[in-house]
């Protein structure tokens, strides 16, 4: 499920079944860090869009959390708060930005980034697979936790 009107409906009409919000969180510069801040994002948004498609009828994709400058925290504890007050008992924020590693936000899922550019379509998809798979058995431990 997208952040998308037709999608949105269904997962109202069927909110005790779709529990989980997947966050990619997105960060945008444009000196000398943009190169690995692009790489951050084509890692967060690939494995946060295959993920969704894998859990689907269980989870909805969030619009990608982006940000400039230092990792907004108090910002991203709003979207979960809020998020939290509707029918998202499980928010899973999805990054490939190391700096979110030392910050005491709950419910972060980290991926390594690395460039997608230069590995064919096999490849790209097996590293994207992998990386789901690590996601997924999170989100299971979270899920049986309760």
């Amino acid at each position: 499920m997208r952040f998308r009107p037709s999608d949105v409906e269904t997962a109202r009409r069927e909110s005790a079944y779709i529990d989980t919000l997947i966050i990619p969180l997105v960060p945008v510069g444009f000196e000398q860090d943009m190169l690995a801040f692009s790489e951050c994002s084509e890692m967060a948004l690939a494995v946060s869009a295959e993920a969704e498609r894998q859990l689907s009828g269980r989870a909805m994709l969030a619009p990608a959390f982006s940000y400039v400058g230092d990792v907004p925290v108090s910002e991203i504890e709003r979207w979960k708060e809020a998020a939290g007050a509707g029918q998202f008992r499980f928010i899973t924020l999805i990054t490939a930005d190391l700096r979110w590693k030392e910050t005491p936000v709950e419910g972060l899922i980290y991926v390594p980034r690395l460039s997608l550019d230069g590995m064919s379509g096999d490849q790209r998809g097996q590293m994207i697979t992998n990386f789901v798979g690590q996601v997924l058995e999170q989100l299971a431990k979270r899920w049986t936790a309760l």
